[in-house]
């Protein structure tokens, strides 16, 4: 409230410096959000894969317990018959489960830590702070607590059913050899068929969001910077101190060095800019454009400035459209010049010609010397790959000395193996000269996609574990419903059903399990993707063919999982089922 205040004041007593339609405001942002602001997004959806992961493992192992249950139907009818209350049932249940979850939640932090080790690796560029996560007593207290948690739930069910259970008839059903014929696609399993569709549910719903984040991480990498990273070597040079003292002495250091840097084996040429791309490196400053009659109310407009020296546009690559490059001759003493992108060609000089044209730095009112465009280069992607700059100029370093460059150099040798050469010669130019940030322009452009891909590979991880669950899951309940369902599949053989009969009847009912859990997964999908609107480039959330192919994923393997066990039925031999029973 307070810096509104004060811009309103400035935008008052100083219109030329902060004119009303500027865009120039000040703003207070906490350290924390300065730090995770934007990762706090991401962080959020992995949090929310992982949710989906530990649900789908709930759904199965709560299967699996509810299975166990069921088998154990007769010997918890024996124990309440001679005298066992339901509670004390109930407990012992809750204990076992309770047990199974502690376990598997300390095997889980086994493991934690050595997963950890992998994504510090992982998102060592794109995670800020991630060297200091690490797995102390808070997360230690958590995942028990959350394990503990789970493995109550999870009993619940088998101790609500034993609660439930009616002695007499189960004991009469067991002796009469009934027991499985009456829990094979009863009612009593209508819970672990809903527990299977909220695995295939969910897991779509993972299978989508990895494929959205893969789609648009392709999009990215395909992405023309406007530039040629490959076999360029960067780093850092900061003129400072009594030997730099005025423009010739910076200018003659600058020139010193790459003129080394270009006698040095293998290197093709060499350059400076004051601000390296997708390096989070920003400057911009209003310019005038000579006879442009400006909006109401504007004094001038704002444009990235970029300062270069040497053969900084034959370095990187970066194309010439019209007009020359800077030169030699354009010294201090000489007119000013100055190169512009395409883009701000296109915005300020719609079909007309640029070269010519004169642009000063400041409002109308600067005394700032005119400087005359003298070619127009191509638009490169100075922030990010999925954003657009904005208009952009270069200016000389001949002319506009800056102590503080970026050198650029390629090499015909991997460039990487160019930093000890290098750092040889600038400590033989001068030994006191810091030289810092030493990397290829390769790694700066994977750096820039670091955080997307950080996310897209954990929650591809994410949802190929959710898919290997749910495949579990549904084979499972399909495999244990004709498990404990050989009597009436004996039966109905005995009476004349053929065993493709009985295979098509196991496999349909797996069909409209995944096919209500496809179902719901895709409504739910339609809904929770939203959420990755920000990560995404390239592609809308509602994507159809990476809908109609995780479906289709899906689909192929839920019916794989069903498949299996109906052959299996198939197999059944009468004869031997109702001597079973």
């Amino acid at each position: 409230s307070e810096m509104d205040t004060i811009t309103a004041r400035l935008r008052r007593d100083f219109p030329a410096i902060y004119p009303p339609n500027g865009g120039l405001t000040f703003s207070v942002v906490p350290l924390l959000e300065q730090v995770v602001g934007e990762v706090r997004r991401p962080l959020i959806i992995l949090i929310g894969a992982v949710g989906f992961v530990l649900l789908i493992a709930c759904a199965n192992v709560a299967n699996l317990l509810l299975a166990r249950a069921v088998a154990r139907e007769k010997e918890i009818a024996i124990r309440m018959a001679i005298g066992a209350a339901p509670a004390r049932i109930a407990r012992q249940l809750l204990t076992e489960s309770g047990l199974l979850a502690a376990v598997g939640g300390t095997l889980g932090i086994a493991f934690s830590l050595v997963a950890l080790q992998g994504l510090r690796v992982l998102g060592s560029h794109s995670i800020p702070r991630l060297r200091e996560v690490s797995v102390n007593w808070e997360v230690l207290a958590f995942t028990l607590v959350l394990s503990l948690v789970s493995g109550v739930l999870l009993g619940m069910a088998p101790a609500v059913r034993a609660r439930q259970l009616d002695v007499q008839e189960n004991l009469k059903a067991a002796s009469r050899g009934a027991f499985g014929a009456n829990t094979a696609w009863s009612r009593g399993n209508h819970l672990r068929r809903l527990l299977v569709i909220c695995e295939l549910a969910l897991s779509i719903v993972l299978l989508i969001g990895a494929g959205l984040l893969l789609r648009s991480f392709a999009r990215l990498q395909g992405v023309a910077p406007g530039f040629n990273p490959k076999g360029v070597l960067t780093f850092g040079l900061t003129m400072n101190g009594s030997k730099y003292n005025g423009r010739p002495a910076v200018l003659q250091a600058y020139k010193q060095v790459q003129q080394g840097i270009e006698a040095l084996p293998g290197v093709t040429a060499a350059g400076a800019v004051s601000a390296l791309p997708l390096s989070q490196m920003y400057s911009w400053r209003p310019i005038t454009v000579e006879g442009r009659m400006p909006a109401a109310g504007e004094n001038f407009i704002n444009a990235d400035e970029r300062v270069v020296a040497g053969d900084y546009f034959q370095t990187m690559q970066i194309p010439l459209r019209q007009g020359r490059f800077f030169g030699e001759h354009d010294t201090e003493s000489a007119p000013r010049v100055v190169l512009i992108d395409e883009f701000m060609a296109a915005q300020l000089w719609p079909r007309q010609d640029p070269i010519g044209k004169r642009i000063h730095n400041g409002d109308m009112n600067s005394k700032a010397p005119w400087m005359s465009v003298v070619g127009v280069v191509a638009r490169i992607k100075q922030y990010t790959l999925d954003a657009d700059s904005r208009i952009a100029f270069y200016l000389p370093h001949t002319q506009f000395p800056t102590r503080e460059m970026h050198m650029v150099l390629r090499s015909k040798p991997d460039p990487a193996i160019m930093g000890a050469a290098v750092r040889k010669l600038i400590a033989a130019i001068d030994p006191d000269l810091p030289m810092y940030q030493v990397r290829t322009m390769t790694d700066r452009v994977n750096e820039s996609m670091a955080q997307r891909k950080f996310s897209m590979v954990l929650v591809s991880l994410f949802a190929g574990l959710a898919l290997v669950l749910a495949t579990i899951g549904t084979y499972g309940v399909m495999s244990y419903l004709v498990t404990q369902g050989f009597r009436e599949i004996g039966i109905r053989m005995a009476l004349g059903a053929t065993p493709r009969a009985v295979s098509l009847l196991v496999f349909s009912r797996g069909c409209k399990l995944s096919m209500a859990g496809i179902v719901v997964g895709l409504l739910g999908a339609f809904a929770l993707t939203r959420l990755l609107r920000s990560q995404v480039f390239g592609i809308e959330v509602t994507d159809p063919l990476t809908f109609i192919v995780a479906m289709i994923v899906l689909t192929a393997i839920a019916l794989l999982a069903s498949y299996v066990p109906a052959r299996y039925a198939a197999r059944v031999d009468p004869m031997m089922s109702l001597r079973r029973e």
